[in-house]
This record gives structure tokens, sequence and C-alpha cells, in this order.
């Protein structure tokens, strides 16, 4: 039976009812522009085999758009089969395989945990290929280095972690494992946190430090370090209270700045560009003097959402992310008190930020419970 383009054909709809001895599925050829009872079926399908979500499909159940074709785009690719959005016999097999009862949704397994960026062998092409099936990498990226846990598959597990709810560190480990697993079995992430009954303390116990919560952004601007170890922690303002219009800013190529992480007007915690790696927030710089190596290449760098007019107020969620953040990268990375400075500091003159309403003592009290 031939293929339908949704340009040819926009309105191509030839189903028959599917055998009863298999899934509830349409047979004959469906593509982009269809609608009908037939659409909603594989609709159903793709929402079952985890590749469509319930309402996704409710924004237009029946009927054949962008959303549907993208959906069933990645079940393609993540089944090797030609990922053309057009749904035909060969899309259709796949599909009844996937859904006969009696055999697992997928036979795709979650590897033993334990891996990170540098590992390489069968164990990093099972993760690949799980997070091809599930959406989180595409497969020409995962043919771009099968077996090879690069700067994509790390990118590809921050993904799935933010998704999931988990730590972002971009490292594939017991929790992560297990929520892949899950994910696999076909279940849905979780939707929200519950909120605590009562607040949280902001001052973590001594000598106690837990990571928190943040969503991945990545930015395309970043750089090497070139081998120095960081030392130092710089806080900024972005001179902006508009923090979707600072996530431009910072993750865009081509603004060439960017920092590692931004904190919110809500206090969301955003990560965009990996610890390992320098972002470009410090510009000409010195550390009590010292410009070698340079303040980017040492530092890790946190802008806040924040106008910087002094008389505008850092909002007391900015301050509890900032006192779970900053004394988790002290920690962390073993920064002194006397390294955990504002922009001002390594560019007196040049730079004022943080504003001088910012509440510095909060976040060395909080800081100084952990180091």
């Amino acid at each position: 039976m031939s293929t339908v383009s949704a340009s040819s054909r926009p309105n191509v709809l030839r189903t028959t009812a599917a055998a009863s001895s298999a899934p509830t599925l349409p047979s004959g050829t469906l593509a982009k522009g269809a609608s009908g009872t037939a659409v909603k079926q594989l609709q159903s399908a793709l929402v079952k085999l985890g590749f469509m979500t319930q309402a996704q499909m409710n924004t237009g159940p029946g009927t054949f758009g962008p959303q549907t074709e993208a959906s069933l785009k990645k079940y393609q690719a993540a089944n090797k089969l030609t990922a053309d959005g057009i749904y035909g016999p060969k899309t259709r097999a796949e599909m009844i395989k996937d859904l006969t009862p009696g055999k697992p949704a997928t036979s795709v397994t979650a590897p033993a945990a334990g891996l990170e960026r540098g590992d390489s062998g069968a164990a990093v092409k099972q993760l690949q290929t799980a997070l091809v099936k599930l959406g989180f990498m595409t497969q020409t990226q995962m043919n771009s280095g099968p077996g090879v846990f690069g700067p994509q598959t790390e990118a590809s597990v921050k993904k799935f972690q933010s998704t999931w709810k988990l730590g972002v560190d971009g490292e594939y480990g017991p929790k992560t494992k297990a929520a892949l697993e899950k994910a696999l079995a076909g279940q849905k992430p979780p939707t929200s946190s519950p909120a605590p009954s009562t607040p949280a303390p902001s001052t973590p116990a001594p000598g106690k430090v837990t990571k928190p919560d943040m969503k991945w952004v990545p930015s395309a601007n970043y750089g090497s370090r070139n081998g120095a170890d960081i030392d130092s922690i710089i806080l900024h303002h972005t001179a902006s209270n508009n923090t979707s219009g600072d996530l431009a800013t910072l993750t865009k190529k081509g603004t060439d700045v960017s920092a590692h992480y931004l904190i919110g007007k809500d206090g969301t915690i955003y990560h965009l560009v990996d610890d390992k790696m320098a972002a470009w927030h410090a510009g000409k710089s010195s550390l009590h003097g010292d410009t070698s190596p340079s303040v980017n290449a040492r530092s890790i760098g946190i802008e806040i959402t924040n106008d910087g007019s002094g008389k505008t107020p850092f909002t007391e969620a900015q301050y509890r992310a900032l006192e779970k953040l900053v004394p988790y990268l002290a920690k962390t990375y073993n920064v002194p008190m006397k390294n955990i400075l504002g922009h001002k500091d390594v560019a007196p003159g040049r730079k004022i930020d943080p504003a001088d309403n910012f509440d510095w003592g909060r976040v060395r009290r909080a800081t100084d419970a952990v180091i």
C-alpha cells in the first residue's frame, strides 16, 4: 500500500478494523491532516507506549496534527524505523509487537547503575538505547557515539533527571536507574513535588549538605577550565527582573555570556553550564589580585534575577535557594569563605553586583554551617 504525504493529501484516512486477536490499532495509512476514530486509536497506542502524554492527546483527540506526528516520529526513531511521521504497515507491525498482551511494552532495559561521563562500553550503549526509546535522545545523537558516555549522553541524562525531578548531575546512579526502570515500564514522571506542611529550615544542619533541586537548561556559552581547580564562587545580579529574559540571554548562542546557575524570582535554580566547564560571567577580573588562572576558569558563577537598582528586594525564595546552593557548592569544591564573593569584589570599579541591598549575611551564615 502506498504511503501518503500530508502536503498532497491532507485528509487521507484509509483504515479497516484491526483483527480481533491483535491490539486495537488501525490498519492502512495515516498521515498529518487525517482525523477520525483511527487516529484516536493511534494516539491511544502512543500514549500507552509512552511516546505521547494523555494531556497532549486531549488537545486534539482524533486529529492527526503536529503533536501526533512528532510523537509518531519519536516512536519510529526509537524502533529503528523510517522516522517520517507516517503511520503505515511497518509502524503498525512494530506497535502490535509492543502492545501484544503477555509481552513487555519494550525490550529495552536499564543497565546497572554507576555510569558517568568518560565511560564506554555495552552498558553505556544500553543506557543510550533506553534514552532514545524514551525520547530523551535521538537515534542520530546516539549514532554519533554509540557506547561512549560523552557530552550528548550526559545532557540527555540531565534532561531525564530534570523531568523525573531528580538531582541533575548527569551521572547515572541508583536513583536515576530506578526512575529509568519506571519510565521503561510505562510509568509517568511526577508532575509536581508536594508542598511541605511547614517551611523547611533555611540553614543546613552543621556539617551536612544536600544537593538542592534544580532544572537543567543548557547554555551554548562555555569553555574549558584548562585544568584549573574550582576555588571560588562569584555572585551577580542580572540587571533585570525578568527571569525568562535572563535565561534567554545566558543560554542563547551568540550572546557570549553565561553563568553556571541562575536563581529565578521564584527561587527556581536553573543549572546552565556543567560545573566541569568554565562559564563566561566574570570578564576582566582577578581573585585577590591574582589573574592567573582567570576568574572564569577557577570559579562557579551564580546570577540572581534582580535589576540591581538597590531598591528592588531580592526575594525570600531567592535567599532560600542561595542558602542551599552556595553551601552545597562550597562543601563540594572546598571553597573557603574568603572566596565567596560578588562580581564587584573581583572587578572593583568596573562592576557593582550584587547590589548593596543584597543580604550577604544570610548566605554566609548558611555556608559557615557546613564548611
